[in-house]
């Protein structure tokens, strides 16, 4: 059976127009003044071809037959995916106010979360039972604070719709927001849940799979031996690397294919060269000290993002049976660890490249309180050694 052609109304400043699917292209049917009007587009029948057509070809045909009357954005039918390019374009318009990093993992989010499900759907017809039914169905499948993230994404862009009166309400104002287990001050990756030494010695022995010149198992050994951010592993060249007097400069982190400033003033600095960074440095060294940067991707180019070390990383969690992980805790992991230890708090802080130590003293609480407790337990040790004078003695 022939699939059937599309035909599609569309109001425009008072115009009606029909929008068909002839052959492989897209065709306008209009009235004007009485007259019938038709129209080839030349554009793709295609869902993009569809949005160039009602937000580029249209606009001008009614522009050019009212004497360039731009009707209110009221007069406009906007899905949840055109109201959403709106939003991320006047994100990206704003860079100094949210980090490219976030901004693609948030447009990310959208495109494989929320436009599958509402993407093409008019924004004044989605109702709050559907959005909760949505919820719903994520919350089976993720965890709480991953739905929330969504949810948020979603609501902001709805949100931009209430701002310009496209939409009267937020209809996600009616859906209670899932309840999340931890305190939403740390981001997802940023929650600390540190490997203990067990598993990072059977994650390390279980990275040939993706060991391409040494590279996965050397950069979870830089990450887990320093607490460098992903970012920042994969933007590091060697001029950054002073073997000699074992120190890091940390200068940059590598978001899609280009080398940009790290997340913060404070995230410029140099660091120790630890013994475990050490090793894995020399190591990799013998793979690609003939390259700009210290780790490269198998077309011996530098890595796009951190995003494909970070899946591999989660393919060897599940491969031996270790709790999943973001790649980002074996810098929790580095601190936690250096902190339990008795290492100075200051120290870690610049280690870790944070604007001051209350946001290390923040983050790992917990680890401090168990450092006291290790402290407490040698001073009782050395108290049991000491000589307990007799009276006389003196």
């Amino acid at each position: 059976m022939a699939k059937k052609k599309q035909s599609i109304k569309y109001n425009y400043s008072g115009i009606k127009f029909t929008i068909r699917q002839r052959y492989e292209s897209w065709y306008l049917d209009f009235y004007f003044k009485d007259k019938r009007i038709r129209r080839d587009t030349d554009v793709p029948a295609t869902k993009d071809g569809l949005i160039e057509v009602k937000r580029v070809l249209i606009p001008e045909i009614a522009a050019s037959l009212l004497d360039n009357v731009t009707p209110p954005y009221e007069d406009k039918e906007w899905t949840l995916n055109d109201l959403a390019e709106v939003y991320w374009t006047l994100k990206k318009a704003k860079k100094s106010k949210i980090r490219e990093h976030t901004l693609s993992r948030n447009i990310a989010h959208y495109n494989n979360h929320v436009s599958p499900y509402f993407g093409s759907r008019a924004i004044d017809t989605l109702l709050p039972m559907e959005l909760e039914k949505w919820q719903n169905d994520l919350l089976e499948k993720y965890k709480s604070s991953s739905v929330q993230k969504y949810r948020s994404i979603l609501y902001s862009i709805l949100d931009q719709g209430v701002k310009n009166d496209i939409l009267q309400k937020n209809p996600l104002d009616r859906v209670t927001a899932p309840k999340v287990m931890f305190d939403l001050k740390y981001s997802e990756e940023e929650k600390p849940d540190p490997f203990t030494a067990d598993e990072m010695q059977i994650i390390l022995d279980n990275t040939n799979r993706y060991n391409r010149n040494n590279y996965m198992r050397n950069i979870i050994l830089l990450m887990y031996g320093s607490g460098i951010r992903p970012g920042e592993a994969v933007a590091l060249q060697w001029n950054d690397i002073d073997f000699e007097r074992k120190r890091i400069s940390i200068t940059k982190t590598r978001i899609r294919g280009k080398d940009g400033p790290p997340k913060t003033e404070a995230s410029y600095r140099v660091i120790d060269m630890l013994p475990l960074a050490e090793e894995a440095l020399r190591d990799q060294y013998q793979h690609t000290k003939d390259y700009e940067h210290v780790f490269i991707n198998s077309h011996k180019k530098p890595f796009y993002a951190h995003d494909i070390v970070g899946v591999n990383f989660k393919k060897i969690l599940k491969e031996t049976g270790i709790k999943e992980r973001v790649l980002y805790n074996l810098r929790h992991t580095y601190a936690s660890q250096m902190i339990s230890n008795g290492v100075d708090i200051v120290y870690v802080s610049k280690q870790l490249g944070h604007d001051n130590p209350n946001i290390t003293l923040e983050i790992y609480t917990h680890f401090i309180e168990e450092s006291d407790e290790k402290r407490l337990k040698k001073i009782e040790e050395i108290g049991t050694k000491m000589v307990t004078f007799k009276k006389g003695d003196s």
